[in-house]
């Protein structure tokens, strides 16, 4: 059970450290004494720093793939244009609001120029996962005739895109968050006001 409970505090710290000082500047024995252990008991959880790395990211993608979603977990479709706003503002408030995620993208941030394995996560998260989740969405409902019949993938460009950039403004000036939320929200009621089938 300790054993357990020290690996998780082992990715916790490496992940607030991660996000504040970048990979490279981030120590296997810095992690050790955020944690309050020794280096080298480190190594009786995970070979290494890469690993912990590797560990992490595990980690985020199911809970991001469990409360944000993704292509392969698309569970329901909205059945209405009020449902789909109300699906997108949760999808949107977890990714905003979540502290976990938040750090995770401020260490992408830093390290997707250093790092084609971070990189590739950075863009599958701001844009091509969503881009692609979107597009099911979407063309499932112009099926249902919710929303007019465009490209499903131009079209979920347009609504992902400006929601990530928001997203990111609020990460890099957190004082702007409600002012970008409030965005979002314009952003989804003009998306709906225009491709929605009344």
């Amino acid at each position: 059970m300790e054993k357990i409970k020290t690996k998780d505090r082992i990715l916790s710290a490496a992940l607030d450290l991660f996000s504040e000082k970048g990979y490279d500047q981030t120590s296997i024995d810095l992690i050790a004494e955020t944690v309050g252990i020794k280096g080298p008991s480190i190594y009786a959880h995970y070979k290494g720093k890469e690993d912990i790395l590797d560990s992490l990211i595990i980690m985020m993608e199911q809970k991001y793939d469990e409360k944000f979603g993704s292509i392969s977990g698309l569970d329901k479709i909205p059945e209405s244009m009020d449902e789909f706003r109300e699906d997108c503002l949760e999808r949107v408030g977890f990714t905003m609001k979540d502290p976990q995620i938040q750090k995770v993208r401020r260490f992408c941030t830093k390290e997707q120029y250093r790092s084609e394995k971070i990189a590739a996560l950075t863009s599958k998260h701001q844009l091509t996962g969503n881009q692609e989740m979107y597009a099911l969405m979407l063309e499932k409902m112009m099926e249902k005739k919710l929303i007019r019949r465009f490209d499903a993938g131009q079209l979920a460009l347009e609504l992902v895109a400006p929601v990530t950039l928001m997203i990111e403004i609020a990460d890099r000036e957190p004082e702007r968050t409600d002012e970008m939320w409030t965005q979002i929200n314009m952003h989804l009621s003009h998306f709906i006001k225009v491709y929605g089938i009344q």
